[in-house]
């Protein structure tokens, strides 16, 4: 009885998932405010946002600063960044520049585990076929430069570029073919593209270093993003599937530019419900 009380308990904590939030929906707010209140809200970590504007952008942060996203206790699983594989020649060595920027940051906040570096991929929907070999050229100069530098790099699809679908960035995965180079699983873009939880998971998620979420509806064609569980995703089942698959990484909370651009935001009350609504639905489901 013992023995299988104890198989039990270690399994369950092999599956337990941590719940991080990013600074990205905290423009705002100064980065030591806003790490100290993403641990008060009861996140387990937290993501830099190192775009410029941003108070995390890598150019603002001198040692001091480092040091003290160092010492803090909340860790830094990951950052983000807004590249494009599409950018022009000069646009892509900056991009190329900015990896090695934010891999010089991620060993500076946290040398024995640094944060991989997150980034959407670029192109508009229906251009997938005339830039897809190009897409993946690039890729692997990103991810080139990323393991040069000691960085791991994480890529997603987005319902508004030419990689939209798991099918399409398991390809340019494959394409690039390094080891630094991982996928992100964010079902707030599929779910809008009328794709199955399950399908998607079983296509993508072996190949992701994390899972994002947030929710959604299309509002005349066009994707319109919320806080995760105040649209139509079913967050119960989207938990029960992921206790199904045994997943115990790290799930990010993402909070859209479109809701930060609203009259009225208010970061923290936004990170606060995102986190009321998540966290019970974890629990329920095991995962917590």
């Amino acid at each position: 009885m013992r023995r299988r009380v104890f198989l039990a308990l270690a399994a369950a904590r092999a599956q337990a998932v941590r719940l991080s939030l990013g600074t990205y929906g905290m423009q705002t707010i100064p980065v030591d405010r806003a790490l100290a209140s993403i641990g008060e809200l009861g996140y387990d970590g937290a993501e830099l946002c190192l775009m410029a504007g941003w108070p995390s952008e890598p150019v603002r942060l001198d040692g001091a600063a480092r040091r003290r996203i160092r010492e803090q206790r909340l860790p830094i699983p990951s950052m983000i960044e807004n590249f494009n594989l599409l950018a022009d020649e000069s646009g892509h060595a900056r991009t190329l520049d900015r990896i090695r920027v934010a891999a010089a940051l991620a060993h500076d906040v946290s040398p024995k585990a640094p944060p991989q570096l997150q980034s959407v991929l670029g192109g508009r929907p229906g251009e997938w076929e005339q830039v897809k070999e190009m897409m993946a050229a690039r890729l692997a100069e990103w991810a080139r430069v990323a393991a040069d530098n000691r960085l791991r790099l994480a890529v997603k699809s987005h319902v508004g570029s030419a990689s939209d679908t798991p099918e399409k960035l398991i390809w340019l995965l494959d394409k690039a073919g390094n080891p630094a180079l991982s996928g992100i699983y964010d079902y707030g873009h599929f779910q809008l593209l009328g794709l199955g939880l399950r399908k998607t998971l079983d296509t993508l998620l072996p190949r992701s270093s994390f899972v994002t979420v947030k929710d959604g509806r299309m509002v005349d064609g066009k994707a319109q993003f919320l806080l995760p569980g105040e649209g139509t995703i079913d967050y119960r089942d989207y938990f029960s599937a992921l206790r199904e698959k045994k997943y115990g990484g790290w799930i990010l909370v993402e909070i859209s530019r479109q809701l930060q651009m609203q009259p009225g935001y208010d970061a923290l009350a936004a990170a606060r419900r995102s986190y009321e609504n998540l966290a019970p639905l974890l629990r329920a489901a095991g995962l917590r």
